[in-house]
């Protein structure tokens, strides 16, 4: 593991970060603490590109140190009742930087398990001790006093770190009780981390799982008491990160039964329909999400995303999932096509589903679902298309005519034209029709 001596220097070398040694001359007793993933990412030797930098300020009242921030770039004040205040430099364009004073986090009495269950009171002057106690793991529970130079890990978080251990900080039950997302989070830790969760939390985790479909009862409150979003966004990081250790997880944890009940009865019928999922490879989410979802009606499998919050990824994540996209592929895999099949689809149709980016997509399915026969027709097939014109396997065919040529001969808008376009098509990707001037001609002979 990298060393703190390292870390300090790190900091000291991100322009985004220069703003601390201010604050440390103009607060000479405030004690300035750096928490949060980085510090845990660090240690581990992870990428440190887009890691999101958090700070726990002591000795300094909330006020002073908004109005000493407003003085030094911008501030987002929206968080300030829990203590928390979101804060970008000047002379820097990174995002918003984390800014907390240490502070308690109590269940309400009538908690049901949501984060909105959770009251949370900061003080300026609590030990930073107190505030590592509300932390969901260990691992995560560590601060580095940028004074001092000391690292405060009073839960033994770095030894867990040393042997890949995910371990919730004080009683496990309690622990995820207090924010039942707590379960996702280990779920996806111990995916992106590849950490083994210690038993007791393990435990704790798989006997709370059944609560993350509760429903709020209380009147004038209605919904789910883990908001489906927030079920989508750690199951998406968990996939994306390790298909499958997410998906053995999963199982393991009961989540599979509670959360994806349509693929858990598919499960029960055959032993071995996980295995495919099993096999893909970190970053194909897409493509374990649509194996996942492999044996599922349209229905099942739209309802399935829905109640998962597996279509509620924001757009411009790259974990962001294209219902529909998903759902046409599930209807090609389940095809059930020969290789003969192949060979005498029309080529229009054969373009729509093994041309392009989305063909390519599909081969690679079919193939890990072993039916390497029908690949190899496809591309075969796709690669004499390709000598024809001349292309690459992933650029588009351009048409030779479009439905407005057709209707310039004289035929009327409607099914027909796209009929004659699928005509033109099929003889143009065969390579029957090679010109513009011959796919006019093909048109007018249709019209006789």
């Amino acid at each position: 593991m990298q060393t703190v001596e390292d870390f300090l220097s790190w900091i000291q070398h991100k322009p985004s970060l220069i703003f601390l040694a201010d604050l440390a001359r103009d607060f000479k007793t405030a004690e300035v603490f750096f928490v949060g993933g980085a510090l845990r990412d660090w240690f581990l030797n992870r990428p440190m590109d887009h890691v999101d930098c958090d700070f726990v300020v002591r000795g300094i009242q909330i006020d002073l140190l908004i109005a000493w921030l407003q003085k030094h770039g911008s501030v987002d004040v929206v968080g300030k009742t829990f203590g928390v205040i979101k804060f970008r430099p000047n002379n820097a364009q990174a995002a918003w930087i984390d800014i907390a004073l240490p502070r308690t986090e109590q269940s309400t009495p009538d908690s049901l398990g949501g984060y909105r269950d959770v009251l949370a009171q900061f003080n300026a002057t609590l030990p930073i001790t107190d505030d590592l106690s509300r932390r969901d793991f260990t691992v995560n529970a560590l601060a580095l006093n940028l004074r001092t130079h000391n690292l405060i890990d009073p839960f033994r978080g770095q030894q867990d770190l040393e042997n890949k251990t995910l371990r919730a900080v004080g009683h496990p039950h309690k622990r995820f009780q207090e924010d039942l997302t707590r379960i996702l989070r280990g779920l996806r830790f111990a995916c992106e981390l590849n950490f083994t969760i210690e038993p007791q939390t393990f435990e704790a985790m798989k006997a709370l799982v059944p609560e993350l479909n509760h429903l709020r009862k209380e009147e004038n409150a209605n919904g789910y008491i883990v908001a489906r979003e927030t079920i989508g966004d750690e199951l998406s990081k968990a996939f994306f990160a390790n298909p499958s250790q997410a998906i053995h997880l999963l199982q393991e944890l009961g989540a599979l039964e509670e959360l994806f009940p349509s693929v858990w009865r598919h499960l029960q019928v055959d032993a071995h329909y996980l295995e495919p999922v099993s096999r893909s490879k970190p970053e194909q989410l897409e493509h374990a999400i649509i194996l996942l979802l492999r044996g599922l009606t349209v229905d099942e499998a739209r309802t399935t995303l829905s109640f998962t919050g597996l279509d509620t990824i924001h757009k411009q994540s790259p974990r962001r999932l294209d219902t529909e996209h998903i759902l046409w592929m599930i209807q090609r895999l389940q095809q059930h096509l020969t290789p003969q099949n192949i060979s005498v689809m029309r080529a229009s149709h054969f373009e729509k589903q093994f041309l392009g980016a989305r063909g390519t997509q599909h081969m690679n399915l079919l193939d890990h679902l072993g039916h390497n026969t029908v690949t190899d027709a496809a591309k075969k097939r796709r690669a004499e298309i390709c000598a024809k014109w001349q292309c690459e396997e992933h650029e588009p065919i351009p048409p030779l005519i479009t439905g407005d040529d057709i209707l310039r001969q004289g035929i009327p808008a409607g099914a027909r034209v796209r009929e004659i376009l699928e005509l033109v098509r099929d003889q143009q990707l065969d390579g029957h029709i090679l010109t513009r001037e011959a796919a006019i001609r093909f048109v007018k002979q249709q019209m006789e």
